[in-house]
């Protein structure tokens, strides 16, 4: 092929064809994938993929336009996870709100770094209004010249960012000159953080990162319904106080991964209130549930929090990874990453300062996030964007209903959010390992047939398969058919 210019390369009028044609395959891909049509996965064994994928280094130009387009068509949006099918219950990732998609576009393009606020000026003020109406749905009062925290790519990094901020402000209650930024761990006593024996991965892979050691996440039992026990909380604070360990944070679940089970916010947050205790609360999952008249319930006390996760690309139905990380004080957002960049921040300038995002993240160089959540709460206020969050937990709750129902079924819980684990019992008489690899057969025969996706979830020893119903177009038809996919597979 033809050795390519520059101008070829940054072809303003090849990018408006090329991307005209982009934009009729993704809609009819999406006119079909929310109609249910073809498989949910076409599944294929990816050793023999990854040896389809390797070829030379290109050097030179391997493929036109047309090509590229073709290769999308036949190749790769086939092989993909339909995320928008209404039979795809597998993980916690939301099918994107469509004009969400064409913002991140708008990101991609313009490119806006971010890292100051000459790198991305519109940016900045687009993230800093969509952190304020989250205060505002958390419950928080939010100040025209406060921001109470930052867009991050994922909620770990958000999960990281929020125990950095607590481990600060923990060092400084003990000794005002404390900077455990600065001067490291080696310096200061131990700290420990208390969770729900559910907390994501992510709380003790930051325990990790941050030189405490997985070992200082001191795991909180919870009652039948997944929710971190109150009583078992306080039990252990005041061994910790017994054996002069420093807590540094509590962490809570509103919509813990495994289960989507909530922990009774309020009164975790009183006990830590009164106790002074740092309570970050990981909502990504479950923070959604504020956009709901519905359910918005279920997160009472979450206004206590120190600090509160929230993806994005959750049940608020943007492409992912958007996280936000907010903090209760406005100040403490500033707390995780104490340190200076000359090159970056003109300390001259303090007005212009406060708008420089780095401070706040571990990002340097960071996208436009807030452009899809300030279109999205814009085009569809928080009322609509709530009932697809109650269409959801609709969804799990008939399925719940349907499991208990039904005799060959056993359903782990009512579920809390739109998660439901349950698991086929076949004739009721199975030894427990061979109902665990019952589950196990059932839901990769379903994953590699393409007719649904879903996953599977070890608890105190017992495998159940684990539904996350994120599609708003899923119908009662769908949770009869994964029923009717289960006990037909169990057969075979």
């Amino acid at each position: 092929m033809t050795r390519k210019t520059i101008t070829d390369i940054f072809n303003a009028e090849e990018f408006r064809s090329l991307g005209h044609q982009l934009i009729d395959v993704l809609a009819d891909q999406l006119d079909r994938q929310l109609q249910g049509k073809g498989k949910v996965l076409n599944w294929r064994d990816p050793a023999s993929e990854d040896t389809h994928w390797q070829q030379a280094l290109p050097m030179q130009p391997s493929i036109d336009s047309a090509e590229l387009l073709q290769k999308l068509k036949a190749e790769i949006l086939p092989a993909s996870l339909a995320i928008h099918h209404p039979r795809n219950m597998g993980h916690q990732v939301a099918m994107p709100i469509p004009v969400a998609a064409l913002c991140d576009l708008v990101a991609a393009l313009t490119n806006q770094a971010m890292a100051v606020y000459e790198a991305g000026p519109t940016a900045t003020m687009i993230e800093r209004q969509v952190l304020r109406w989250l205060s505002q749905l958390v419950g928080w009062k939010t100040d025209g010249a406060e921001v109470h925290g930052v867009l991050t790519s994922g909620g770990a990094q958000a999960n990281l960012t929020a125990l950095l901020a607590a481990r600060q402000v923990a060092t400084r209650q003990r000794s005002a000159a404390s900077n455990v930024w600065k001067t490291g761990v080696v310096s200061h006593a131990p700290m420990y953080i208390l969770a729900s024996e559910h907390a994501h991965y992510s709380v003790s892979r930051a325990a990790g990162i941050m030189g405490l050691g997985t070992d200082s996440v001191i795991s909180i039992a919870t009652d039948h319904q997944g929710r971190m026990v109150a009583a078992e909380l306080a039990k252990a604070h005041e061994a910790c106080i017994r054996n002069k360990q420093h807590i540094m944070a509590v962490v809570a679940n509103a919509g813990c991964t495994p289960t989507g089970s909530i922990d009774p916010l309020l009164e975790i947050g009183q006990y830590c209130r009164k106790n002074q205790l740092w309570l970050h609360v990981d909502g990504a999952h479950g923070a959604s549930a504020l956009l709901s008249s519905q359910h918005r319930q279920l997160l009472n006390g979450i206004e206590l929090a120190d600090s509160v996760v929230w993806d994005g690309h959750k049940l608020l139905y943007m492409p992912a990874t958007v996280s936000a990380v907010l903090f209760r004080e406005p100040e403490n957002s500033y707390a995780a990453f104490a340190q200076d960049a000359s090159y970056l921040f003109q300390g001259s300038n303090h007005d212009v300062e406060t708008y420089n995002v780095s401070y706040r993240t571990l990002e340097c160089t960071k996208r436009m996030m807030g452009l899809k959540l300030w279109a999205a709460f814009s085009l569809y206020g928080v009322e609509n964007l709530g009932s697809v969050v109650d269409r959801a937990f609709a969804t799990a709750r008939l399925l719940a209903t349907k499991l208990s129902d039904a005799a060959d079924f056993e359903l782990l819980m009512q579920p809390q959010t739109n998660i439901v684990c349950f698991r086929h019992l076949c004739d009721g008489h199975m030894e427990p390992e061979s109902l665990n690899a019952l589950q196990a057969k059932l839901r990769m025969a379903l994953v590699q047939s393409g007719a649904f996706h879903l996953t599977q979830v070890r608890l105190h020893g017992a495998l159940w398969l684990r539904t996350t119903l994120m599609n708003p177009v899923t119908q009662e038809s769908d949770l009869d058919a994964l029923l009717l996919a289960l006990r037909s597979a169990t057969l075979d």
